[in-house]
């Protein structure tokens, strides 16, 4: 709905705090902290620094990396991330860190790495260092590292420490660890001294059921649980579970629990112990006696690992301790059974804390210090299997005696085995901190989840995989809108949609920050408060007049929903002309899918050659303001200088002209890396065609070692007599050459994929104009699928531009970029489209996309719903999609008898079949220029 900025009822703010743990789930938007393959170090959650090792290639399971580096991050941002530690031919194969109450962090690394120019023949060996890397010294320690045996990271106060070789100890003692020397048949314990010197507290006889290694610790890590057999043991029981502390004093349990395969667990501060055996049982030896605490449901576990085998990956049950070390939070959970949490302490019943019969896949639990929340995560299961492999790890914060979680919010990720968080403080996130999460995966993919009317997102993510930066509390910003004059006579407004999902009223602080490279008639920011009612759309035109009263300025816009609340929002930015208006798209982005200093940002179709010009926009995150180097990638051995600049604290700068700045010839096409020095930023790009003044906006790349789609190329004469072209733009961000396999499907053709094959020089770009007849040989609306087969992370990076050609030659076009994973939908699943708009002068076409690799089966079907800007439903009904084909709905709101449509409308397609994608375009039926409106996948409640 058109809306004006009325006042409304100040009762509003107690009704909000009263719904608030009944507001709907959202999938989180993030952003990579690194582009490299990474695995954290062995190190409590809550540090406020942590340690990655970030390698150019897939990373081992059991640790092991090669051209590795070990990097130092900043959880608050307010540090550069520094490399310790490495280089090109450097491997790492374990990390552990610990952080010290005055800021350092001590760090113990095994790895072949150099110091300057010692270690030539490149000898494994134990690397420390007691001040944050500013100087390193090798350990005396004999042998490997004992072999890791790795277990599900289930939560607990640190971060991959489930069957690692290496433990976090005290201030005087670091570190603790075993090793195994081969030639001795022998392993040994060690402490590592805070000074880098190191003694041997037990020897061990080597064993392969299993090998000697450590099980857990005291909460202070001065006690730690030993597995192996003791020298002087003897005995069908040697190989056992015993308590060693920092003096080399060994103390058996009693009885004494024989060692094997996935035994974890940890002493409590009276000396009592939990052990929970690979997810089978729970025990607890105290006072000279074994309680069994819980045990998994029957027929969920098998029964215990034999020698060699390594325990069961299944999580029935798990437990974790308790903030003080002295009791268990323990899940159970099974087929066709209720998921429970139960709380246990030494001399007290085990005390049940809720039961869900909805049975969440509740895999991990983290303790707040305070002891009165959990962070619980679950995992989203798929509501069918297709090509995609994301899983979905899904988080919510529990109160000590609530019912169950009913809302848990999606952290959309390609996972591995060992996923878990780096950083995390429960106490800060539970009102908005950072936290960091590390989704352990050696393998890409894409994915959905199931739907919802919750708030969608995740469209803004530009890497699903790898460690991520994110935040349980939502704010968005949308990266430009504007009042104000441009070129050629133009006069340029930005609209404002916003989206309430839920199903109460809500208040939104809207806050434009003017740039710091533009004129405006506000010279710092401005706040103003909108309301939004249950499930409204909101359409503000003009927002800077609306809103904020503004007679001309540029800038950022920044929208955040009170407390736990989420929102939805778009935007279009547009000028008049004597036909009618044109102008784009720009969405709203989550301050927690910026950039830092560790991830490139890379823009393929950024110079689009002769006849255009390329702005560039940044607005900082960090709130400490960032600096930002640009540079024209270069193939052979030409090196051109970076250019520089910097975005105020929280502020938003505009460089208009890049091409210019640059000193780029203006007939030249192709990439710009934007690469943030200090800071956090959202950075995107406006490429301008001088002929009609029409401007495409372009977000980063997507890296692409995997199956990407881009919906529709286009060469194809449409209504209007607008004649649809696409261009098609690649980079390869690399050093090495990169192939990629690039395939073509007409939407409604039943023909074989046309496939071109590519190989890229290093850091190559390359322009495709008119792609589909010019590299395929073929006419009309095609998908285009693409593939970069690499371990280089990154892949070549594709984008394209879609647009009609007017009779001066002069472009009006729209970015069609490829689908992130949070872009497809399967059947259980369902995509929402925020944005299209209705009016005389336009007209909104919908097209459909199935995604799936061959084009054998029937046509999926779709439900295709339209609510209106109050949230009603105008009208539902179900149409079909070839199989790796398409369908376009033209002037849909027409089409289904809505007359001009509303003034915004929210779009829901929701596949009975297939793998589907979407995306709507309003155009204007004077100028024919289109908007693009991309789908964002529902989050489940």
């Amino acid at each position: 709905m058109t809306r004006s900025l009325a006042p409304r009822s100040a009762s509003l703010a107690l009704a909000l705090s009263a719904v608030a743990s009944f507001l709907p789930a959202r999938i989180i938007s993030y952003a990579p902290v690194t582009d490299r393959h990474a695995m954290p170090a062995v190190q409590h959650r809550t540090n406020r620094y942590y340690v990655l090792v970030e390698a150019d290639y897939p990373i081992s399971s059991y640790g092991g990396a090669y051209s590795a580096k070990l990097v130092l991050y900043d959880s608050k941002g307010e540090k550069e991330p520094r490399v310790l530690l490495g280089g090109p031919e450097a491997q790492i194969f374990a990390a552990a860190a610990r952080e010290e109450s005055d800021g350092s962090v001590r760090i113990l690394v095994r790895t072949d790495a150099r110091l300057g120019a010692d270690n030539p023949q490149r000898a494994n060996r134990f690397l420390y260092t007691p001040d944050s890397g500013a100087t390193w010294r090798v350990v005396p320690i004999a042998g490997d590292l004992a072999p890791a045996a790795f277990l599900a990271d289930v939560g607990g106060p640190v971060a991959r420490e489930r069957g690692s070789a290496i433990r976090i100890g005290s201030r005087d003692f670091p570190f603790v660890l075993v090793t195994s020397d081969y030639t001795t048949a022998t392993s040994r314990a060690y402490a590592v001294r805070a000074d880098g010197g190191a003694r041997v507290i037990a020897e061990l006889a080597w064993s392969y059921d299993p090998s000697p290694g450590l099980a857990g610790s005291n909460r202070e890590g001065t006690r730690f649980l030993l597995s192996g057999s003791p020298l002087s043991s003897t005995g069908p029981l040697a190989n056992s579970i015993r308590v060693l502390d920092l003096d080399g004093r060994l103390e058996e349990l009693q009885p004494l629990p024989q060692a094997r395969y996935g035994l974890e667990g940890w002493i409590t501060p009276d000396g009592s112990v939990y052990l929970e055996d690979s997810g089978r049982v729970l025990l607890l030896y105290h006072a000279g006696t074994v309680i069994e605490v819980a045990r998994a449901l029957p027929g969920d576990v098998g029964p215990p690992s034999g020698p060699g085998i390594p325990p069961p990956s299944s999580q029935s049950l798990f437990a974790i301790p308790t903030a003080d070390f002295a009791g268990a939070w323990i899940i159970q959970r099974g087929m066709g059974a209720p998921t429970t949490l139960s709380r246990h302490a030494p001399g007290v019943a085990l005390v049940e804390q809720w039961r869900d019969a909805s049975a969440p896949e509740v895999e991990a639990l983290h303790a707040a210090a305070s002891g009165s929340k959990l962070l619980v995560q679950v995992h989203v299961p798929r509501p069918q299997a297709d090509q995609r492999i994301f899983r979905d790890p899904a988080l919510a914060i529990w109160v000590v005696g609530q019912s169950a979680p009913g809302r848990y919010d999606e952290l959309f990720l390609a996972e591995g085995p060992f996923k878990g968080f780096v950083h995390l403080d429960v106490e800060a996130v539970g009102t908005g901190g950072t936290f960091v999460f590390d989704s352990a995966a050696t393998f890409y993919g894409g994915g959905g989840v199931s739907p919802s009317p919750g708030g969608g997102g995740g469209a803004d993510v530009t890497q699903e995989w790898g460690v991520v930066r994110a935040s349980l509390r939502q704010k968005l910003v949308i990266p430009a809108v504007g009042r104000l004059a441009g070129g050629f006579g133009s006069f340029w407004r930005t609209d404002l949609i916003v989206r309430n999902p839920t199903s109460d009223r809500m208040t939104v602080l809207a806050r434009f920050v003017p740039s710091s490279t533009a004129e405006s008639s506000a010279s710092q920011p401005v706040e103003r408060r909108i309301e939004l009612g249950p499930s409204e759309i909101w359409l503000y035109p003009d927002v800077l007049g609306a809103i904020f009263d503004l007679a001309r300025g540029s800038g950022a816009l920044i929208l955040v929903p009170d407390g736990d609340a989420a929102i939805t929002a778009t935007s279009r930015t547009y000028t008049d002309s004597p036909q009618g208006t044109y102008g784009m798209g720009i969405g709203a982005v989550d301050f927690f899918a910026a950039a830092g200093a560790r991830f490139p940002l890379s823009f393929s179709g950024a110079l689009q050659g002769t006849d255009f010009r390329t702005n560039l926009v940044v607005v900082d995150t960090s709130g400490r303001g960032s600096d930002v180097a640009v540079r024209v990638p270069e193939t052979g051995d030409a090196i051109r200088p970076d250019f520089s600049f910097r975005a105020p604290a929280g502020g938003q700068a505009q460089l208009n002209g890049i091409g210019q700045v640059l000193a780029v010839p203006p007939d030249r096409s192709g990439a710009l890396v934007v690469q943030p020095l200090s800071g956090e930023v959202v950075a995107s790009l406006v490429a301008v065609d001088n002929r009609t003044n029409d401007p495409t906006w372009f977000p980063p790349d997507l890296p692409s070692p995997y199956v990407r789609t881009i919906p529709v190329i286009g060469h194809v004469d449409g209504a209007n007599g607008s004649k649809f072209r696409s261009d098609l733009f690649l980079f390869n961000s690399s050093d090495q050459p990169q192939p990629i396999t690039l395939t073509a499907k007409r939407w409604d053709v039943p023909e074989t994929e046309a496939i071109v094959n590519l190989t890229l020089s290093p850091r190559e770009s390359l322009t495709v104009r008119d792609v589909l007849p010019s590299l395929f040989g073929r006419t009309g609306i095609a998908r285009l699928r693409y593939v970069s087969n690499s371990y280089e992370p990154s892949g070549v990076r594709v984008t394209s531009r879609l647009y009609t050609i007017d009779a001066s030659g002069g472009t009006f076009g729209l970015l069609i970029p490829p689908l992130n994973s949070f872009q497809s939908a399967g059947p259980g699943e369902s995509l929402e489209i925020l944005g299209p708009q209705g009016g005389r002068n336009f007209r909104t076409n919908l097209s459909l996309v199935e995604l799936t690799a061959f084009a054998e089966g029937p046509p999926a079907r779709v439900r295709i719903e339209i609510f209106d800007d109050y949230g009603a439903l105008m009208d539902s009904f179900e149409t079909s999609v070839p199989i790796a084909g398409g369908i376009q709905l033209l002037d849909v709101f027409r089409a289904r008898g809505l007359g001009n449509g509303p003034p915004a409308a929210l779009i829901r397609v929701s596949p009975l079949g297939g793998l589907v994608g979407a995306f709507a375009t309003t155009l204007d039926n004077g100028t024919n220029d289109p908007t693009y409106f991309g789908a964002v996948l529902a989050s489940k409640d």
